[in-house]
């Protein structure tokens, strides 16, 4: 049985390049376990469009706790 459900919407900005790395900012959003894939999109990039930085990616970490 899953228990304590987290989901955490991550999104990088990028902000400077050196050869061929690149360096990001990161926002991190807890955010409801519910949501589905497709609303998650939709936020990160209406975040994404508000700062001045190019985005570089949109991340999901879903985790819980297993019980017998």
């Amino acid at each position: 049985m899953r228990v304590n459900s987290t989901t955490n919407l991550r999104i990088a900005c990028e902000y400077s390049y050196d050869y061929d790395k690149v360096y990001c900012k990161y926002i991190n959003l807890k955010v409801n376990p519910d949501a589905t894939d497709e609303d998650l999109l939709f936020t990160a990039k209406t975040i994404a469009a508000l700062q001045p930085l190019p985005l570089h990616s949109i991340d999901r970490a879903d985790s819980c706790d297993l019980t017998a």
